[in-house]
């Protein structure tokens, strides 16, 4: 993904958390317990071994770029969204490690901005 690709799908991992774009659950018992523990006490995801969802997948689900300062716009209200609006015991299921709340999403979504900003020396 080039660095345009990567700040849409980054916005809609934060869309998943929201509620704004639904996804089919794909995961399985072994990944909501054990991989699930082990992302959330941060071990980083192997590389080449995590397979993105369809639906945050840049040309296949996810959202294509516009203009590049409108989609990291975009990104930062997002971000700003997640923090002021998901209640601290809301829970949000995700595709892969089913109901999170707000403290392991935050977690997860960091694990995810962090993986793909190293990619950029950031």
């Amino acid at each position: 993904m080039n660095v345009s690709e990567v700040v849409c799908h980054l916005s809609d991992q934060i869309r998943l958390a929201l509620g704004l774009k639904p996804a089919l659950y794909v995961g399985n018992k072994l990944q909501e317990r054990f991989l699930k523990y082990l992302i959330l006490r941060g071990m980083p995801a192997p590389k080449g071994r995590v397979e993105t969802i369809t639906e945050i997948k840049q040309g296949n689900g996810g959202t294509k770029p516009t203009e590049f300062y409108t989609d990291k716009n975009t990104l930062i209200e997002l971000i700003k969204k997640f923090n002021e609006n998901l209640k601290e015991n809301e829970i949000i299921n995700h595709p892969a490690f089913g109901p999170l709340n707000k403290q392991q999403w935050g977690r997860i979504i960091y694990a995810h901005l962090n993986h793909h900003l190293k990619q950029f020396g950031r």
